[in-house]
């Protein structure tokens, strides 16, 4: 990306903290990006997209920043009109500049697709948006046309990165049946090209990242997605209760070591047999990992070991868990009574979570299960 990405980073750069009050995590929230993703474009760990960029350079015209694309594009971009036609343009130039930047060193630039309702994959040539506006015939300007084909219609936007990188995007509560299938047909047919898929679901305003290390895994947890959306779903009920209201044996055993001998407490878990009813989670800062999975419940645990519990194929679940084991490395131990759905299961259980000491720290949670009910599809 050579002197594109120097010139992002430095215009970036002189408008974030300590330069500037302005933090990456409000730019991330502000355009419905994680900070993460944010963060490795600064950095030029992955590259950004013309859209994005725009949405940046819009949020930041909006707080009254009118120079941010002048200082990256220079004089290839119209004058500083606020109008749509404008901002319409201005977007189509962005795409246009960023994909000969992208196709610097490579033989070609990002390929854009969309497969929709009736399992059928479009080129989208001119982006994703464009492909939405002109096949479903709406206006200039009318939103989120993307996220619009996604929430409402179930399609999947596919992005093929030069690097043999897949991007796949989809709605965390609605994906097409047909769209699944063909997805997963699709990246079949093209495991032997694919080097690295990331899944971005978009679920309560927000995008949430699963990486993928095979077409294989991607495949998969698309497939269970949609298998898990046809079910009827419990959202999820945490109720905190005190610590000293723990009254399993098991349970009582692990906080006696969380007391006495923090440092051992995995060692313990294992000593006592807790890991049948167990997990073990790693944290790095907002990174939440799966290093075991209770195996004693009869749920497959075969592609969850080893992977960000963002990955999941139940998006509303893997979001609970993922802030609660962030909360319990932040602020202690903590118990709680929880309902909900997890896969195609109705469930009713206790959980303690302990985080063992020290800066790499991981969380333990034990559970107690009060009901596991199979959910009839």
């Amino acid at each position: 990306m050579g002197d594109f990405q120097s010139k992002f980073q430095e215009a970036l750069r002189r408008r974030l903290y300590p330069n500037a009050p302005l933090h990456l995590k409000q730019i991330a929230g502000a355009i419905g990006r994680s900070e993460n993703t944010v963060t490795r474009w600064w950095r030029g760990e992955t590259r950004i997209a013309g859209d994005d960029l725009f949405r940046i350079a819009r949020y930041l015209m909006d707080r009254g920043d009118t120079a941010f694309l002048r200082e990256i594009f220079g004089g290839l971009l119209p004058g500083d009109d606020r109008d749509v036609a404008s901002e319409e343009k201005a977007l189509e130039l962005i795409r246009a500049v960023m994909r000969r930047i992208h196709a610097v060193g490579s033989d070609e630039g990002d390929r854009h697709s969309w497969i929709t309702a009736e399992g059928q994959m479009a080129v989208a040539t001119a982006g994703h948006a464009a492909y939405v506006r002109v096949a479903l015939r709406l206006p200039q300007g009318s939103g989120d046309l993307a996220a619009y084909a996604m929430r409402v219609l179930g399609w999947i936007a596919v992005t093929e990165r030069a690097d043999r990188t897949v991007v796949i995007r989809h709605d965390g509560r609605r994906v097409a049946p047909f769209a699944a299938e063909r997805i997963q047909e699709w990246l079949d047919e093209c495991a032997d090209r694919i080097r690295h898929v990331r899944r971005l679901v978009h679920m309560d305003q927000q995008w949430i990242e699963a990486d993928h290390t095979s077409a294989d895994a991607a495949a998969a947890a698309i497939a269970r997605s949609a298998f898990i959306l046809r079910v009827t779903r419990r959202p999820w009920a945490i109720k905190a209760l005190p610590l000293d209201r723990v009254s399993d044996p098991l349970l009582g055993e692990l906080m006696s070591v969380y007391h006495q001998a923090p440092h051992q407490l995995i060692h313990a878990a294992a000593k006592l047999g807790a890991f049948t009813t167990s997990n073990l989670f790693g944290v790095n800062h907002d990174e939440v990992v799966s290093h075991h999975v209770a195996t004693g419940f009869g749920f497959d645990t075969s592609l969850l070991v080893g992977i960000n519990v963002l990955a999941r194929a139940d998006t509303d679940y893997a979001m609970m868990v993922h802030a609660r084991i962030l909360r319990t490395r932040r602020e202690g131990a903590n118990y709680n009574e929880l309902v909900g759905t997890i896969d195609d299961r109705h469930v009713h259980y206790l959980n303690l979570a302990l985080p063992e000491p020290g800066p790499q720290g991981r969380v333990l949670t034990s559970t107690v299960m009060l009901a596991c009910e199979p959910v009839s599809v």
